[in-house]
């Protein structure tokens, strides 16, 4: 080895040795009565804290809290069609090519349908993308056109 590369063989780290790092480290990791009770507190409430953590998330998803839905109607008329083939979440979003977590985002109206999933539509079963965004059914083919003014 090069007198260069021994000279910076150990690392250095704020100008002191590892080894003077590593000892200032077990000073602070000793395991001093204060530390015993100050850990052992810890553990002992850390189950009310997941409860009482469980608590405040579930309250979250309660239904009198209304999230914003900007996409509601896009998500209307994106489950009404999955409703009308008989699909689940999970073989209708296989048909077109996208995920589960992203049809359910965008049939809860929280999220906008992406362009691209509006075109794979479109191609796999006719749904024009004017009924999609807009709601405008008269591009659909004329048995998707009557059975969405025929819904209920």
């Amino acid at each position: 080895m090069s007198d260069h590369m021994e000279r910076h063989a150990e690392p250095r780290h704020n100008g002191f040795r590892r080894q003077g790092i590593d000892n200032l480290m077990d000073r602070f990791l000793t395991h001093s009565p204060h530390n015993a009770k100050l850990f052992s507190n810890r553990q002992a409430n850390s189950s009310d804290l997941r409860q009482v953590s469980w608590h405040i998330i579930m309250q979250g998803m309660s239904k009198d809290d209304e999230t914003p839905r900007p996409y509601s109607d896009i998500a209307e008329r994106l489950k009404w069609h999955r409703t009308l083939l008989g699909m689940n979440q999970d073989e209708y979003a296989r048909s077109i090519g996208a995920k589960r977590s992203a049809l359910s985002l965008w049939e809860a109206g929280t999220h906008r349908m992406s362009l691209n999933a509006a075109l794979d539509l479109r191609n796999k079963y006719g749904l024009s993308l004017d009924f999609m965004y807009e709601g405008i059914d008269d591009a659909l083919p004329m048995t998707l056109r009557n059975a969405w003014r025929d819904r209920p």
